[in-house]
């Protein structure tokens, strides 16, 4: 029960790593406030996890919308009645290098994962700080720290989270705020099968994401939420700014 009595807010909690996410920290004792832009996935969630007094709710939010954040943040704050974590999970990729990626891409990639996270965050930092422990943490890849073939905009959007982490970090760590990112490898999502069916060969992609893990698979969505609960805990007290890397071993090649 390491996030007993925390409450936090978790921005795409319907589906792969951020549904991970959400079970993992009911587990551990956390009241939850899933945010997502399908709220009847998300419902299905909650309904299967509040049991032994388990509180979880939902919210519906579009996070590349100002006032969509702003209303759902509201809303979570009265299900919560404190907010002390956020999880900026939310997050959309399209294959594409630069000549493939249409302008409606870009701005749909910049706008869910890099504005998203801005505005969630926003929109959220005055409970954080009134709570006296605030901790965001935000979901960047390993697209965001070295370059990956044919994902031009996903690139660009999670190295601007991964700064954006540093920078909240480092703006607000005198108020008792802690800010990191975790940065996944590729992770066996249904987010990744969407991605695959773009290419004419979808089991040759598949295999291809594959090999270039060092350790020869694909992560699993719960060893990413495994360290998102780490980051959350008191057990990381001293890391702020940080970007954890969980990727089968891609940057150190």
């Amino acid at each position: 029960m390491r996030l007993k009595g925390r409450n936090a807010i978790i921005t795409g909690g319907g589906a792969g790593i951020g549904e991970a996410i959400v079970r993992a920290f009911a587990r551990e004792g956390a009241n939850v406030v899933i945010a997502d832009l399908n709220p009847t996935t998300a419902q299905a969630i909650a309904d299967d996890l509040n049991v032994d007094g388990k509180t979880i709710s939902v919210v519906e939010c579009d996070v590349s919308d100002s006032g969509s954040v702003e209303k759902a943040v509201g809303e979570a704050a009265e299900h919560l009645t404190s907010i002390d974590t956020l999880v900026n999970d939310a997050g959309w990729g399209r294959a594409g290098k630069l000549l493939d990626t249409t302008e409606e891409d870009w701005d749909r990639m910049i706008d869910i994962n890099m504005k998203g996270a801005f505005l969630v965050s926003k929109h959220t930092l005055p409970y954080l700080l009134e709570s006296g422990r605030g901790n965001i943490i935000n979901m960047g890849s390993v697209a965001g720290v070295v370059g990956v073939r044919d994902r031009l905009a996903y690139c660009a959007s999670k190295g601007g989270i991964i700064s954006l982490t540093r920078a909240i970090a480092l703006d607000y760590v005198d108020q008792g705020l802690r800010c990191n990112s975790i940065s996944p490898g590729t992770v066996n999502t249904p987010w990744v099968d969407r991605m695959v069916a773009q290419f004419p060969d979808p089991e040759e992609t598949r295999k291809s994401m594959v090999a270039r893990q060092p350790m020869g698979r694909l992560g699993e969505p719960w060893e990413i939420a495994e360290a998102a609960v780490y980051l959350a805990s008191t057990d990381s007290g001293f890391i702020t700014g940080s970007n954890l890397m969980i990727d089968g071993g891609m940057t150190m090649q």
